[in-house]
């Protein structure tokens, strides 16, 4: 949708979710001739990690409890003892006064002057063949779906690449490529093989299953 209200508009659209691996990023339109700016921030959540452990789920339950739209927050990434949230200044603002809980258990929050360092999160890597690199036959594996299955979900408008919308089932991908599948999660074509003797390449995904 961004990318063709650019066109429209005929300027240029970038997109950033505060790491590589974002999965919900923000889209800046600007001229050609101008770098994006983008606006969002990071906020920082702790709690008292020996009392007890909060998990994604509960975290993302009590910020949706607020009342607030979705689509003022990015990614949040929950660690061990603390977790990251990306979203816009003017939300950013009211989270230290407003999330104060999460699984029944006080958080703390603040918001950050730089980005934050952290290990991004692991997926579920999974060894699959495939009969080529398209995004069919990629995304059929990684959703353990039929090609067929996965080529309706590609025309539907569901799938990004590298955060850029696809709807062309026979594009081919190299590795490193991250797909976003809406509803489901994310896909990472981590790494390709050679041709076995049947004509087909082993390859290795990873599964970021939304939450």
């Amino acid at each position: 949708m961004a990318v063709h209200a650019a066109r429209e508009a005929r300027v240029d659209v970038s997109f950033d979710g505060g790491w590589s691996d974002a999965e919900r990023v923000q889209a800046c339109f600007h001229p050609a001739w101008s770098e994006p700016a983008f606006t969002a921030v990071w906020v920082e959540v702790r709690w008292a990690v020996r009392f007890a452990h909060v998990e994604h789920r509960d975290l993302l339950g009590s910020l949706m409890a607020l009342g607030m739209d979705r689509a003022f927050f990015g990614d949040l990434i929950a660690l061990e003892d603390r977790a990251y949230l990306f979203c816009l200044p003017e939300v950013a603002a009211r989270l230290p006064m407003e999330w104060n809980q999460a699984g029944h258990m006080p958080i703390r929050v603040k918001m950050l002057d730089a980005p934050p360092t952290f290990e991004p999160p692991r997926g579920e890597l999974l060894r699959d063949t495939v009969a080529s690199l398209r995004l069919d036959c990629i995304l059929a594996a990684g959703m353990k779906t039929s090609r067929s299955r996965a080529a309706e979900i590609i025309r539907s408008g569901a799938v990004a690449v590298d955060h850029m919308p696809e709807e062309r089932t026979d594009r081919l991908l190299g590795a490193g490529q991250l797909l976003s599948i809406r509803g489901f999660g994310r896909i990472r074509l981590t790494e390709v093989g050679s041709p076995t003797r049947k004509d087909r390449l082993p390859v290795i995904v990873e599964i970021f299953h939304r939450s």
